[in-house]
């Protein structure tokens, strides 16, 4: 006869409104299931609301979120997103925080702040006086746009979340601001439902929020059965910057070189090569590759296979496609190519980098 296990009593305090919580709070589920029986508790609650147990509640344990600088500072210093933006020779920044979300202390402006002064750049903020900070962003469209238009173009903008980020460039869109060509837009997370509704699909910081909810349910787990909570906090590092069309430019003179950018971008997902780029801006290969070297460092062929394995990654996250159906859309004659130079790049096969992240 099988032994059955003692259901554990867990708490959730986490907020159910954002993408990002939500897929926390699926991998803390994912870790029930393998581990458990769980029994949670949980209510539905927004970003401003208090989080508190309800009376007369008993149980094993809680996971909440904790604003901790450490990881904060662990997430910017790993490179992202200011080397992101480097990467693309941008050269002027910009910060655009939780305007009118008082409670919220800023950390992520602080230290993307620290991270472009380390590149050896500046990063204007979106900021005013404390009675303007607390009015909803939507509610200063024009005070917004002035700013915008104030930048330096091109200029690589941060973003708190994904409904300033649906906000910003819904009035870039309305006053004639190009994003990605004069303002770079970067998600600090992803939310489908904000990115479905901005005019221009956003770059976002995969910050692995399902392995954040599955580690922390292993550590609870662990500290349920009579073990210590580690000394450190247990960092979670982000996977990378999940490219769309947002930030999908580079801040170059050169004519040639973004002309061709463009066309990468925009045909990422066909089977071309450098002979076929070529053909269409009508010039050697050699002065094709000089120039790209000269201005990004790497080189074309280079820079097809980086746009060919963003829309890879792009489509592991995004939809349930098969591996097979996502190199025929990305343009690769065979999925062993697909799978080898993905686990190249990225350091880890598809198929797992899906299961993961």
């Amino acid at each position: 006869m099988a032994l059955k296990l003692k259901t554990r009593r867990v708490a959730l305090l986490v907020q159910t409104t954002s993408e990002w919580h939500r897929q926390l709070l699926r991998g803390v589920a994912d870790y029930a299931r393998e581990h458990g029986p769980w029994d949670f508790h949980i209510e539905p609650r927004g970003l401003l609301e208090t989080m508190q147990l309800p009376k007369g509640w008993r149980g094993g344990g809680v996971i909440l979120r904790l604003v901790d600088r450490a990881q904060e500072r662990a997430l910017l210093r790993r490179g992202l997103p200011a080397s992101h933006f480097v990467e693309k020779w941008f050269r002027s920044f910009a910060y655009v925080g939780p305007v009118g979300q008082a409670r919220y202390a800023d950390v992520l402006g602080a230290e993307f702040a620290i991270a472009t002064r380390a590149a050896g750049f500046e990063c204007v903020t979106f900021s005013g006086k404390s009675r303007e900070h607390r009015r909803p962003l939507h509610q200063q469209r024009q005070r917004l746009v002035d700013w915008l238009r104030g930048l330096r173009q091109p200029t690589a903008l941060l973003v708190w979340n994904g409904e300033v980020g649906r906000e910003v460039i819904a009035a870039c869109s309305a006053n004639g601001l190009p994003v990605p060509d004069d303002l770079a837009v970067l998600c600090a997370e992803h939310d489908s439902v904000m990115n479905s509704l901005a005019p221009v699909p956003m770059s976002n910081i995969d910050q692995s929020p399902l392995r954040v909810g599955r580690e922390a349910a292993a550590l609870l787990d662990r500290m349920m059965s009579g073990r210590r909570a580690p000394a450190k906090p247990i960092h979670v590092p982000p996977v990378g910057v999940v490219q769309q069309q947002s930030t999908d430019t580079a801040a170059v003179s050169d004519p040639l070189v973004a002309a061709a950018l463009r066309h990468i971008r925009d045909h990422a997902h066909e089977p071309f090569k450098v002979s076929d780029l070529q053909k269409v801006l009508f010039v050697s290969r050699r002065s094709l590759e000089h120039r790209f070297t000269q201005t990004l460092s790497r080189t074309p062929a280079a820079e097809i296979r980086r746009a060919r394995l963003e829309h890879v990654r792009r489509l592991l996250i995004e939809t349930d496609l098969p591996l097979a159906a996502i190199a025929e859309r990305t343009g690769y004659q065979h999925l062993e190519v697909m799978v080898r130079a993905f686990q190249r790049q990225f350091g880890l096969p598809p198929g797992r980098f899906r299961r993961e992240r």
